[in-house]
């Protein structure tokens, strides 16, 4: 004597409470651990660039008032700039905008690093922020003058 299945085909598409509560706590799990992730690469970067040894960027007279020189630092992946705002006067900045990480670029003109992607402005005096979506400022890097020469090294922020 044969019995048919107990279960209804229209009700085998429901998700009992039990699976749907796995299913959140495995998708909130994998959540956290990528936040986690993101957070430990950024500190351990931001670690590795605080230990990195000042770097040569160019010589004083290469680059003229109002002009600027692309360098990579501390790493080769980690592009920076370097303007020259006045005779005796260098600022250096990481080149990432810090919403989404574009490259910014120096307008002259106004004084202005632009980002193309998002319309995001800085200022070119201290890296803050002037508009756009970017909530935080540039990177700054620490400029020195040794014989002629421009040196960059991060800023320590402890």
């Amino acid at each position: 004597m044969s019995r048919e299945f107990p279960v209804r085909a229209d009700e085998d598409t429901y998700v009992t409470r039990r699976e749907f509560t796995k299913f959140l706590g495995l998708t909130s799990l994998a959540f956290f651990l990528g936040t986690a992730l993101a957070a430990g690469r950024r500190l351990w970067k931001k670690i590795a660039a605080n230990q990195a040894e000042a770097a040569r960027v160019a010589a004083v007279n290469e680059i003229p008032v109002g002009g600027y020189a692309l360098f990579r630092y501390p790493t080769g992946d980690d592009p920076c700039i370097l303007l020259r705002l006045a005779e005796a006067r260098f600022v250096a900045y990481s080149q990432e905008c810090a919403h989404l990480s574009c490259p910014v670029m120096f307008n002259a003109a106004t004084r202005q690093l632009e980002c193309p992607c998002h319309k995001g402005l800085f200022s070119a005096e201290d890296g803050r922020v002037l508009a756009g979506p970017p909530k935080r400022g540039l990177d700054a890097l620490r400029v020195s003058i040794r014989k002629d020469e421009v040196w960059v090294k991060y800023e320590s922020e402890s």
